[in-house]
C-alpha cells in the first residue's frame, strides 16, 4: 500500500509539473495549429480513404480483428452510435489533438532530461534559465505528425483518432522519466494502450528510451550507471506489456497485406534481418534528392555535431555513441513488425520514423537560451544587465534553427502536396469509374444484375498526370495516393453507385463472386468455355468484353514513375509466376508425354 501511495504521489507531482509548465496551453494551440496548417489540403480533399468507403456505406467497426479494443471501444463515444457515420473532419482534428499533446511531451520531457542537475554545461556564472517548452521546440517536433508516412494514418476518416493516440500512449511514459515509480506502471499501461489502439507504433518508446540514455549519458550528471539501469527498467516494462497483450489480449489474424505471427526461432535471425532490410531499402527509396531527404540528412549531421559539441565526456566517444544512436535508432524505429513473419509495408507502418526525426530535431535546438544571460551575481537585484554569448554560440544556434525551421517546413509543404495529389487521383478514379459504369449499362444483358452476373476485372486506375509529376522526385506519393484495394474496392464503389446491394454488415469473407483469385478459375468468366461473346467495348481507358454470365474489366494505362523498390518486388514476381507456368506446362507436356507411350506399345 506504502508503494501504491508513493507512485500516486509521484504521479500527481510529475503530472502537476508538465501541465503547470510556462506557455502550456499556448504551446499547444502552437502545435495544434501547426498540424492544422499541414492537413489543411488533406481536410479539403475530403476523400474516403481505403477502408473509409465500406466504412461509410456500412458502418462497421472491424479493428478488433488485430485486437485494436481500445479504438473499437472509443469509436462509439467518437460518432455516438454503434454503427459509425462520417463525421470528418471531427475525428482528424481529434487526431492532431492527440499529436499536440504528443508534441509537448517530447518537447518537456527532452529538455527535462537535458537540465535536470545541470551544473558545468553553461557558464559557471550563468543564471539557470529551465524553460522547458518554448516555439522553436514545437516547431523541431512537427514530424512526429507530419512526417510523410504518419499522412496515411491522418487520411483515414475513420481510424485516425486512434492512431494518433497509439503515438500519444507510446510518449507519455517519459513526463515521469524522473519518478520511476510513477514511471514503471505508467509505461506498462501506456504499451498496452498503444497495443490496444495501432501497433505500428510500437518502435515508439523503444527509440526514445534509446536517445534518453544517450542523453543521460552524454551531457548530464546522470553517468553510465543510472543511464543503463533507465534502459534495463524500460526493457523490463514493455517485455512485461507485451507478453501480457500477445498471451492474454492478442488474438492472431492476417489477411493479405500483414500478418501477426511472429518469426520462429529458426528462421528468426535471417527474417529479421530480411525485414529490417526491407524497411531500409524502403526509407531510402521512399524519397528523390528533394527537401524532405535533404532536410533530414542535413539533421542527420548536425545531430552528430551538436552531441560532440554539447557533451560532457569525452569528444571521440560522443561521436561514436551518436552514430550508434543514429543507427540503431533508425533500424529499431519499425518496432515489433521487424519479428513478424509477414510485417505491414504500407507507409502507415513506418510511424517510428518520424518521432526519430523529431527527437533529433527537438534535440538540436534544446540548448537554445537566448542571446544573452544573466549572472548569478546579478541574481538579487533587479539589474538588467546581460551578458551577450560568444559569437560561435549564437552562430551554433542560429544554424540548428535554420535546419530544424527547413525540416519542419518541409514536411508541412510535403502534407500539402500529398493531400492536393489525393484530391487529384480521387477525381480521377472517379471519372474513369463513370465512364467504366456508363459503359456497362449499356453493354451488358438486361437480365444481368448483381446476383446472377459475375465481374472479373484487371488492372486499375493509372495515376493522374497531378500524381505522376508529385512523383517525380517523391515515389512515396504513389504509395500514399494508392487509395483502393483495386479489384475489390471497385466492387465496393460499383455498390456505392447502385451497382449491386450494400450488405448489412461488413462480410468475413470475400464472396467467391467477387473473389478475383476464384474467377480467374470460373469456366463462366474464362473466354474459352464462357460462351459467345456478345459486346467488346475497347476505348484508351479500359477494354470490356461481355459474355452470357460474365464481365471482363480491363482497365488501362501505364506508369511513368514507379517505384524503385515495389519495382523490384514486381518483377520478382513476375519471374516467379513465369517460372511457375513454365514448370506447370512442362508437367502438362511430360503427363502427355506418358499418356503417348502406352498407345504407341499397343
Amino acid at each position: 500500500m506504502n508503494i501504491l501511495s508513493r507512485s500516486f504521489r509521484e504521479f500527481k507531482v510529475a503530472s502537476w509539473a508538465f501541465f503547470h509548465t510556462q506557455g502550456f496551453w499556448k504551446y499547444f494551440l502552437i502545435a495544434f495549429s501547426l498540424y492544422g496548417l499541414g492537413i489543411l489540403s488533406l481536410i479539403r480533399a475530403d476523400v474516403y480513404y481505403i477502408d473509409d468507403l465500406n466504412r461509410a456505406i456500412i458502418g462497421y467497426k472491424e479493428w478488433e480483428n488485430f485486437s485494436r479494443y481500445i479504438s473499437w471501444f472509443l469509436s462509439t463515444f467518437m460518432h455516438m452510435d454503434s454503427v459509425l457515420s462520417d463525421v470528418s473532419p471531427l475525428t482528424q482534428l481529434v487526431a492532431i489533438a492527440f499529436l499536440s499533446f504528443a508534441s509537448l511531451i517530447l518537447v518537456w520531457s527532452m529538455r527535462e532530461v537535458i537540465w535536470k542537475n545541470e551544473d558545468s554545461n553553461w557558464e559557471s556564472s550563468e543564471l539557470p534559465y529551465k524553460k522547458r517548452l518554448t516555439t522553436l521546440g514545437i516547431i523541431a517536433s512537427i514530424p512526429l505528425g507530419l512526417s510523410p508516412y504518419f499522412l496515411e494514418e491522418l487520411s483515414f476518416k475513420y481510424d485516425s483518432p486512434y492512431m494518433a493516440l497509439s503515438v500519444l500512449f507510446s510518449v507519455i511514459p517519459f513526463v515521469f522519466i524522473h519518478h520511476i515509480r510513477a514511471y514503471i506502471p505508467v509505461s506498462i499501461l501506456c504499451s498496452l494502450g498503444m497495443c490496444m489502439t495501432y501497433q505500428a507504433s510500437s518502435g515508439i518508446e523503444v527509440i526514445l528510451v534509446l536517445f534518453f540514455a544517450f542523453l543521460m549519458f552524454n551531457q548530464t550528471n546522470a553517468g553510465v550507471k543510472k543511464a543503463f539501469t533507465f534502459i534495463g527498467v524500460s526493457a523490463l516494462n514493455y517485455i512485461i506489456a507485451l507478453s501480457i497483450f500477445k498471451f492474454f489480449i492478442m488474438h492472431e489474424n492476417s489477411h493479405s497485406q500483414a500478418s501477426t505471427a511472429m518469426l520462429k526461432g529458426s528462421d528468426l535471425l535471417s527474417g529479421f534481418l530480411r525485414n529490417m532490410d526491407m524497411y531500409l531499402n524502403y526509407l531510402w527509396s521512399d524519397f528523390g534528392l528533394a527537401g524532405v531527404k535533404i532536410c533530414v540528412l542535413a539533421l542527420l549531421g548536425f545531430f552528430i555535431i551538436s552531441a560532440m559539441y554539447q557533451a560532457r565526456i569525452n569528444k571521440i566517444l560522443s561521436l561514436i555513441l551518436a552514430v550508434a544512436v543514429l543507427s540503431i535508432g533508425i533500424c529499431l524505429s519499425y518496432g515489433t513488425y521487424l519479428v513478424l513473419e509477414q510485417p505491414l509495408t504500407r507507409p502507415r507502418a513506418f510511424i517510428g520514423i518520424g518521432l526519430f526525426v523529431a527527437a533529433l530535431s527537438v534535440y538540436v535546438v534544446s540548448a537554445w537560451r537566448g542571446w544573452a544571460y544573466k549572472q548569478k551575481d546579478q541574481s538579487r537585484t533587479n539589474s538588467t544587465r546581460y551578458v551577450s554569448r560568444p559569437l560561435p554560440q549564437r552562430a551554433f544556434y542560429i544554424l540548428s534553427a535554420v535546419i530544424v525551421g527547413f525540416c519542419s517546413w518541409s514536411m508541412v509543404v510535403f502534407a500539402n502536396s500529398y493531400g492536393n495529389a489525393l484530391s487529384q487521383q480521387n477525381e480521377y478514379q472517379k471519372f474513369r469509374l463513370t465512364v467504366l459504369l456508363n459503359d456497362l449499362v449499356n453493354a451488358t444483358p438486361r437480365y444481368a444484375d448483381a446476383d446472377n452476373y459475375l465481374y472479373r476485372i484487371k488492372g486499375w486506375v493509372t495515376a493522374s498526370p497531378a500524381l505522376e509529376n508529385a512523383s517525380k522526385h517523391y515515389p512515396i506519393m504513389k504509395r500514399l495516393v494508392t487509395i483502393t484495394d483495386t479489384k475489390y474496392w471497385v466492387r465496393t464503389a460499383m455498390k456505392h453507385y447502385g451497382w449491386g446491394e450494400v450488405p448489412e454488415e461488413q462480410l468475413k469473407t470475400t464472396p467467391e463472386t467477387e473473389d478475383f483469385n476464384a474467377l480467374k478459375e470460373d469456366p463462366r468468366c474464362d473466354p474459352k468455355t464462357a460462351g459467345k461473346r456478345l459486346k467488346l467495348i475497347d476505348n484508351i481507358y479500359h477494354r470490356i468484353e461481355v459474355y452470357p454470365h460474365c464481365a471482363l474489366i480491363e482497365f488501362k494505362g501505364k506508369e511513368r514513375y514507379i517505384h524503385e523498390y515495389d519495382q523490384e518486388i514486381r518483377e520478382e514476381q513476375e519471374a516467379l509466376e513465369q517460372e511457375a507456368l513454365e514448370k506447370e506446362a512442362q508437367a502438362q507436356a511430360d503427363l502427355e508425354q506418358a499418356a503417348q507411350k502406352p498407345e504407341s506399345k499397343k
